[in-house]
Parts: C-alpha cells; sequence; structure tokens
C-alpha cells in the first residue's frame, strides 16, 4: 500500500504528515511526502521539504498525484493556510475529501492516539466499503471497533415495518431486519479486514449528522470513518441531489475523519 501525505509548511501540517508517516508504518505501507506551490520560485525555495514537489492548484495537483502514483490513502491536515480562500470555497481538506475516488485521511487532533474507531454506515454499498477500511484502521493500531447506523424517522425502505423504527441494533440483528443484516454484513467485512475483538454495533434515531456527532461525543472516539458515494466532476446535477453527509462530517466533527468514497 502507499499512502501520499500532503505538507505545507505550517506545524499542523506537518504534525498531520506525522500521523500519516505513523499509520503507514503500521500497516506497512509506504508515505511519501507531498506538497504543492504556487510558482516555480516558491518550488525552488522549497525543494528537498517533501519527496514530490508540484506546482498548481493543491486540489487539482493532489488528486492528479494520487492517481498517478496509484496511492490508497491520502493524509492531509484540517486547514490550509489560506483562510481567506477557506471563506469563499472551502478547505483544501474539505474540497479533497469531497473529490478524491481513494480514502481521504482528515487530520484534526494530530497528538491523539487511535484508540477507538467509529464507522457510520447508511445501510448501502459505501457503508460496506467503509466497514472494511474501519477494520484496516483498527488492525493497524489495535483500536476497538464500532459500526453506527442512524435511522431517520424514515423507515430504510419501502417495505420496512415501521415498528422496527425503533429497533436497537440487538434487536435488528436478531430479528433479519434490513438494518440488522447490514450491520452484521458490516461486521464481517470489518473483521475480514482485520479487526480484532469484538466489533459493537450501534443504532440511533434521528437526524443522520446530529446523531452522529452525539455519538462521537458521547463514546470520545478517536476516528470517525464515513462512506460515499463518488460524485464524477462531469456530473455536478447528482452531485446536488446527494445530500452529502460526509462533507458535513468533515467541517463539523472535531475528531479526526477518514472518508472513503464509493465509486460504481
Amino acid at each position: 500500500m502507499k499512502f501520499l501525505t500532503c505538507v505545507e509548511g505550517s506545524q499542523a501540517a506537518d504534525e498531520a504528515a506525522q500521523i500519516g508517516e505513523g499509520l503507514a508504518k503500521l500497516a506497512g505501507a509506504e508515505a511519501v511526502r507531498f506538497r504543492v506551490v504556487e510558482s516555480q520560485r516558491e518550488a525552488e525555495r522549497h525543494r528537498g521539504t517533501a519527496s514530490l514537489l508540484r506546482v498548481g492548484s493543491p486540489v487539482q495537483e493532489i488528486l492528479a498525484e494520487a492517481e498517478r502514483g496509484n496511492f490508497d490513502l491520502i493524509v492531509i491536515g484540517a486547514h490550509t493556510r489560506h483562510r481567506l480562500a477557506e471563506m469563499f470555497v472551502g478547505s483544501t481538506a474539505s474540497r479533497l475529501a469531497k473529490q478524491s475516488r481513494i480514502p481521504v485521511l482528515v487530520v484534526k487532533q494530530p497528538h491523539q492516539t487511535t484508540k477507538s474507531v467509529l464507522v457510520c454506515t447508511g445501510g448501502e454499498a459505501p457503508g460496506g466499503f467503509c466497514a472494511q477500511w474501519g477494520g484496516r484502521v483498527a488492525a493497524w493500531t489495535g483500536a476497538s471497533l464500532t459500526i453506527l447506523h442512524v435511522m431517520s424517522q424514515i423507515a430504510f425502505g419501502a417495505k420496512s415495518n415501521l415498528d422496527e423504527l425503533d429497533d436497537t441494533a440487538e434487536e435488528a440483528i436478531s430479528q433479519g431486519t434490513r438494518e440488522g443484516k447490514h450491520l452484521q454484513s458490516a461486521v464481517q467485512l470489518a473483521q475480514e479486514a482485520g479487526a480484532g475483538g469484538e466489533v459493537k454495533t450501534k443504532i440511533r434515531h434521528g437526524l443522520v449528522l446530529d446523531e452522529i456527532l452525539e455519538e462521537v461525543e458521547a463514546g470520545d472516539y478517536d476516528l470517525v470513518a464515513i462512506g460515499a458515494h463518488y460524485v464524477p466532476s462531469n456530473d455536478p446535477l447528482r452531485g446536488l441531489l446527494l445530500d452529502d453527509i460526509a462533507d458535513q462530517i468533515v467541517n463539523q466533527c472535531p475528531r479526526n475523519v477518514l472518508v472513503v468514497r464509493y465509486k460504481q
């Protein structure tokens, strides 16, 4: 495996890169430091500060390098240096997590040891893919793993029984509901990816974003992993139609966030 760790010269970015390199060591992966600068003059000044150095737009260059180098994970700090740009178009980390085909680890707490991981699944294919990555991280770090599904006031599917909307995870699994079967599948995928010990399951009821953030706070998790659909840049209408909970988690969750986008 190969991890692309992004640096920009700030302390926060360098600390995020160290998190990526530490995770790569645990995973037995290759870690490559990558830096994007705005001009050739700046490139000359910063030569030697990263394994790879490119001139251009940060998001475009990171995505291009990730694809060109067949990387498996991008690691980036939560903020860029350019606060004005963040106000108008969002941080580099946020835009990168929204556009990347491969998983992106957004580091917000660089000094936090990963002891507990929360995998958030919406019940579709991205959730299973995310469970696999959550299992990998748990295997690498020795962290405990919890898989969360939020049931809103709307049923999971057209054939869902309204009486099932208040089920706990244990009840859903024992009764073999669609939600229960999905949680069982997610647990199996996480375990096959290497998660050790008991993989816990939880169901919360309410608004998805609110319930995830409340669970993060209540469980004091170190890393939150969330799956999302990959939306091609040439399909902006689909991107507008999808309620991107992953993007909201990246922007609002105070913990480190792993965004795993599922490409059909």
